[in-house]
């Protein structure tokens, strides 16, 4: 149903004052840490709630994360989705979650992925980035770790690309965006989410800037937000895992 310009304008505020606030909340609960020492840090609330619980676990860095994870699914998707029903009395297609099938965004994801494999490779080699990931420093003691860990790591993605790409970009669109508004469009998720990545490696913020417009447009232009997930997704694992490499501490034995 095509909205009226108020309604569009309601929609546009909502949408935008509720990415700001999620992302400000998100910082605070999910990215603010302290005992930034070596390679290792620790997330202040994750700490303050359950590392009194399990004082000493050598597993607490493992399971800061997985926390992580599951504050972005709660704040990036499942309040968008509320907010969704409750305020804006629109269905889920505002993420854009379901996919399309386009054979020319098949064809290329079939060039890039490869690409994203083998650019990988050589970034990894930067030593900010390699004591900024893994995120947790545990996921080498196994490959079932690392394997657990990389499944959870998808729902963060998942949450993060419908947040910023879908609920963002398509909340603030118009029923048929013109180039105008598109470059408005991809300018504000940029920005916004390359802000998200400050305190983050120089090369990843840059990298934040770069492909911000990229992943945004894939979505704008094929309305489905699987194809840049499958982007983000893919080179972040293979960024875990060329770290470990290069370091020689990929895991040694599968089971624990």
């Amino acid at each position: 149903m095509t909205k009226t310009a108020d309604e569009l304008k309601q929609r546009r505020m909502v949408v935008l004052f509720s990415v700001i606030a999620l992302t400000v909340v998100y910082w605070f609960t999910a990215l603010w840490y302290n005992n930034k020492t070596g390679n290792s840090k620790d997330l202040i609330v994750f700490h303050w709630l359950f590392g009194r619980l399990f004082p000493g676990n050598p597993l607490l860095d493992l399971w800061q994360y997985f926390y992580q994870f599951a504050i972005t699914v709660i704040l990036f998707f499942a309040v968008p989705a509320f907010i969704i029903k409750r305020y804006l009395k629109e269905d889920y297609n505002l993420f854009r979650l379901k996919f399309v099938r386009h054979r020319q965004a098949l064809i290329i994801c079939a060039v890039i992925y490869p690409v994203v494999v083998c650019s990988t490779y050589f970034t990894t080699t930067d030593p900010t980035l390699a004591a900024e990931y893994p995120l947790s420093k545990l996921i080498h003691i196994s490959w079932a770790t690392f394997i657990i860990y990389e499944m959870a790591y998808f729902f963060y993605f998942f949450s993060y690309e419908a947040f910023f790409r879908g609920y963002l970009q398509f909340g603030l669109a118009s029923e048929k965006p013109g180039i105008k508004e598109i470059i408005y469009l991809l300018a504000i998720q940029t920005i916004i989410t390359t802000l998200f990545h400050i305190g983050k490696p120089t090369s990843e913020i840059m990298a934040a800037a770069a492909f911000g417009p990229i992943i945004g447009y894939v979505a704008l232009r094929y309305n489905t937000i699987w194809y840049g997930l499958g982007i983000h997704y893919l080179m972040n694992i293979f960024i875990d895992y060329f770290i470990l490499y290069h370091r020689q501490m990929l895991p040694q034995k599968f089971f624990w």
